[in-house]
């Protein structure tokens, strides 16, 4: 299986506003309150674009296959002012189409997310998921992630 993983760019915007979507439909199916909002593409796309195009607070990439886009990382660059180390690099969205699954593709995007966020001088990977999503803490937790926060919601 030929693929690479790369920075986003503006060109890569629709196949990555695709996963995306995918990757929030899969996110309702844990909670009512990850309801995916409807007839508002464009604005994510407005967002997405945003963020791929804002380095100094953002990391995006994506696995390419055959000029398809398989895989999505976004971050966000976080200051913790009153915590050590100063930087963390957040893992909000990662999503990477089935049929390259379990073929050592996550780990490997993990990896090279890792190094690039080393080679900023950000020593912090943490990744926010829905809480019911045991693919994704079985993921984490098999490359060395552990639990750190919690957050709750009430909806009225």
């Amino acid at each position: 299986m030929d693929y690479k993983i790369r920075e986003m760019t503006d060109n890569d915007i629709d196949q990555a506003m695709d996963l995306l979507l995918r990757l929030k439909r899969l996110n309702s199916e844990f909670d009512y309150a990850l309801r995916v909002s409807s007839n508002n593409e464009q604005e994510i796309r407005e967002k997405l674009k945003k963020i791929v195009n804002d380095r100094d607070n953002h990391i995006s990439l994506v696995i390419e296959s055959n000029k398809k886009i398989v895989g999505i990382l976004i971050s966000d660059i976080i200051f913790r002012i009153y915590y050590d180390p100063k930087y963390e690099a957040r893992i909000r969205e990662i999503y990477v189409l089935p049929e390259f699954r379990s073929k050592g593709i996550g780990k490997e995007f993990i990896d090279k997310f890792t190094d690039v966020v080393n080679d900023r001088g950000i020593n912090m990977v943490t990744a926010e998921f829905p809480s019911l999503n045991t693919m994704a803490i079985n993921f984490y937790k098999n490359l060395g992630f552990r639990e750190l926060i919690k957050i709750y919601s009430k909806i009225q």
